[in-house]
């Protein structure tokens, strides 16, 4: 194996200039293909040379090309001494998705057809009838899904015994969509000495393992890969909601002029939700999954290349290979499970030397994938400053989707919810909110004031009393003290000591403000429930109820006047530390009407905790025993099925254990956990 690494090519080379056949050239420049790329002209000699190859690139560089036009410069050299035989395929291209597989086919075809390459497409979901009758007469190339291929060759509809060569298009995606077996049962079937080419954005070492169980070594071809992505390509990360992502994906989307954008989700159910909500919201919006039937997916594509449709809600069907140009922008509504999948994703944007932009939803539950995407690309994602107003403030009642059908239930507010409910705010007089707060006799004290007292006693409990005076709470878990000097006793050798003591207002941000917000807005007469929440370094304040839409009035300066009062509060009471961060927001939360329960309850208790599917011991007790079982076996073990929560306590098991290491593998909300040896 010879291992070629970090190639940079930068060339301007036309095709008329690397010995191809006349014909071929001529057709390529008919199609608009002059100049060859960087990672066509790497790979270009080692095909036509019969090399086996492994080729890494980024996406979007023309990989397809890559292999095509080798692969019909050959056949032109030896079509007048290869004779194709019925039911002979002479070449073979394994695509991981039918989608992918349709484009290969429609790209040989354009610049093969006339020049005499036969080729046929077979793939799931078509009539396989119609295929068997195309490839009676034998092809030269047959691009195919590998399940499809398999039923084929097995009914003997096709014969690939003397197949010159093999292609992996996005070979990482092949294996990782669970095709190994597939792939080796038709490496199986091919000649010994037949021709290996892999192509992929990613590398993935169960592709360069199958490769040498059947004999091949081939040479690793890296392009340009110091970062996966391309250059050109913006991307950005929004940390949100889960409530927050559709308001904020709809204003993303009005701010785009003729916005012509795919939005990524992960399931087939919230890909279609998605798609529905926007077409409510008046956008040109249509699904795609594997649920439809592949005419109406290859009807979409064509739709979306139109621009009939501006906006592509999908899974991850369309992230691997499709070449829609001008594509403006990638939305990831869900992070990628996989994080190779975050390459191709945004990869759809920033083709062909085009400016692209991507931007990703990450909420509390994608948060177990951002670690492994960052790691992936090798660099943090920047984040993009969330204010309130980045959301859409006029979004529609959210369409029920039955889960069987995919399709969209008519409800009893069907005719409601034709338009999106346009609601207008209240002006409310910022003035008069400013004076009813001076009103209510809470007094903002200065930020410069002292945030601490020094007093020295003998009597404790007493000049605590003091302090909490001084320092204007009424709460006493809120004061804290701290002994500054140790003083003589009362008396010469007995009595209370006279100590001196730092007294101070502990930073429990929920207990300094929750009295003074809730007397402030009662006395400013706004109806509003309020919810304070604290992690390390951050302070959320979010403000829900019947009065909230007042708070966004005039461009939400009611909300921001809100802000800076809660900050001078804080400010006069303690040291806010400078990494804190403080987001104040109007929170839009679920209505529990007919539960018995308040904006932001559970089952209609405040602040009750959701139950609990899973017991956390169970799961500790089986990562224990899988441990041991990985150690006794000295092999890797496989876990059950496991959904998102769940799979996050195996790796926290796992995450500083200096022998095992836990990664999860398969597709959809349910994921199998591999333990192996690091």
């Amino acid at each position: 194996m010879t291992f070629l690494k970090d190639y940079k090519i930068e060339t301007t080379k036309k095709f008329s200039e690397l010995g191809l056949d006349q014909r071929l050239v001529e057709q390529l420049n008919k199609i608009g293909f002059e100049s060859i790329s960087e990672i066509q002209e790497l790979t270009l000699a080692p095909i036509l040379d019969g090399k086996d190859i492994f080729a890494q690139a980024e996406t979007g560089s023309g990989k397809t090309g890559a292999f095509v036009i080798p692969m019909i410069e050959q056949i032109m050299r030896d079509n007048d001494s290869d004779e194709i035989y019925a039911k002979e395929a002479h070449y073979v291209i394994l695509s991981p998705t039918r989608e992918l597989a349709q484009q290969t086919h429609s790209i040989i075809e354009k610049i093969g057809y006339d020049l005499g390459v036969d080729s046929c497409c077979v793939i799931g979901g078509e009539s396989i009838e119609k295929q068997k009758e195309k490839l009676d007469n034998g092809v030269h190339v047959v691009v195919a899904t590998p399940g499809r291929l398999v039923d084929l060759v097995k009914q003997e509809a096709v014969f690939i015994d003397f197949c010159n060569s093999v292609v992996f298009d996005e070979a990482d995606r092949l294996f990782d969509m669970g095709f190994k077996k597939d792939i080796e049962f038709l490496l199986g079937k091919v000649k010994d000495n037949r021709q290996l080419v892999m192509l992929s954005a990613t590398s993935n070492q169960d592709v360069l393992g199958t490769a040498y169980k059947f004999g091949s070594m081939p040479e690793e071809l890296r392009l340009n890969v110091d970062s996966l992505l391309v250059e050109n390509i913006d991307h950005k990360l929004a940390m949100i909601t889960r409530e927050e992502k559709f308001p904020l994906l709809v204003n993303i989307l009005r701010k785009e002029e003729d916005p012509y954008a795919i939005v990524f989700c992960n399931t087939q159910m919230q890909t279609h939700t998605v798609a529905e909500w926007l077409k409510m919201m008046d956008f040109k919006a249509m699904p795609i999954s594997g649920k439809l039937a592949q005419g109406k997916r290859t009807q979409l594509i064509k739709d979306f290349r139109e621009k009939k449709t501006t906006i592509l809600v999908c899974t991850d069907v369309a992230a691997r290979g499709l070449d829609i140009k001008n594509v403006q922008l990638v939305i990831n509504y869900d992070l990628p499970q996989e994080a190779a999948n975050y390459v191709h994703r945004i990869g759809r944007t920033g083709r062909a030397g085009e400016k692209g932009h991507a931007i990703s939803f990450c909420a509390h539950e994608d948060c177990e994938y951002l670690d492994p995407i960052t790691k992936l690309v090798e660099d943090e994602i920047e984040k993009i400053e969330i204010t309130e107003a980045d959301f859409a403030k006029d979004i529609c009642r959210k369409p029920f989707i039955e889960r069987k059908t995919l399709k969209v239930r008519p409800s009893k507010y069907a005719d409601r919810d034709k338009k999106p409910r346009r609601q207008e705010i209240p002006a409310v007089d910022i003035s008069s909110f400013k004076e009813l707060i001076m009103k209510s006799g809470i007094e903002h004290t200065n930020s410069s004031a002292a945030k601490h007292i020094e007093l020295s006693t003998h009597d404790l409990p007493s000049s605590k009393k003091t302090a909490m005076k001084s320092l204007n709470i009424e709460d006493n878990v809120l004061l804290g003290h701290d002994l500054v000097k140790k003083g003589s006793k009362r008396f010469i050798f007995f009595g209370a000591r006279k100590n001196k003591y730092k007294f101070f207002v502990k930073p429990i941000y929920k207990r300094i403000l929750l009295p003074f917000l809730i007397k402030t807005l009662k006395n400013a007469g706004l109806n509003l429930y309020i919810k304070i929440s604290y992690r390390p370094d951050s302070l959320m304040v979010s403000f829900s109820g019947k009065d909230q839409d007042a708070l966004l009035s005039n461009n939400g300066e009611l909300l921001k006047f809100l802000d800076k009062v809660i900050r001078d509060y804080l400010a006069s009471k303690i040291e806010i530390p400078s990494s804190l961060k403080i987001q104040v927001k109007s929170f839009i939360q679920r209505d529990n009407a007919g539960k018995g329960g308040r904006p932001g309850s559970r089952n209609g208790k405040p602040g009750g905790k959701p139950k609990s599917n899973f017991d956390e011991g169970k799961l500790r007790n089986l990562a224990k025993k899988m441990r041991e079982k990985v150690i006794s076996s000295k092999a890797p073990v496989k876990l059950k099925p496991l959904n998102a929560k769940e799979r996050r306590i195996i790796h926290q098991y796992f995450q500083d254990d200096k022998e095992i290491t836990s990664s999860s593998i398969g597709e959809g909300r349910f994921k199998n956990i591999e333990l192996s040896f690091k």
